[in-house]
């Protein structure tokens, strides 16, 4: 039988897994097919430019989306599975940290549209 830091463990080994290797597809993808539409990319761009550009960009876009809310998507489950095993401080620890990477990725995207 497994216990609950194994099951934690095991949870969010899954979700960094799987969100880097989107991440990871997503932006090769981008990059080879930046790579055969040739021409030069739109150089350094905010993340919704990116994905409104179409074609590779919007793929590499995407990644970098996915990159970046892999760690969010990690601490969601790490609560869930805290509260499952009864860890109560432990879960609102990681709704905390939670709450406070999104609060600093909304702070990064208000502060990039208005510059």
């Amino acid at each position: 039988m497994e216990g609950p830091q194994e099951e934690l463990g095991r949870g969010i080994a899954a979700v960094l897994r799987i969100g880097t290797v989107v991440a990871v597809v997503a932006i090769a993808g981008g990059l080879v097919i930046a790579s055969v539409a040739g021409g030069p990319g739109p150089g350094p761009s905010a993340l919704t430019e990116l994905l409104r550009l179409g074609g590779g960009d919007a793929f590499i876009g995407a990644g970098m989306l996915a990159l970046t809310l892999t760690p969010p998507a990690a601490l969601v489950v790490a609560a869930f599975a805290l509260r499952r095993a009864g860890e109560r401080s432990r879960a609102v620890t990681a709704v905390a940290v939670f709450m406070l990477l999104i609060a600093s990725l909304v702070a990064a995207a208000l502060i990039g549209a208005a510059s």
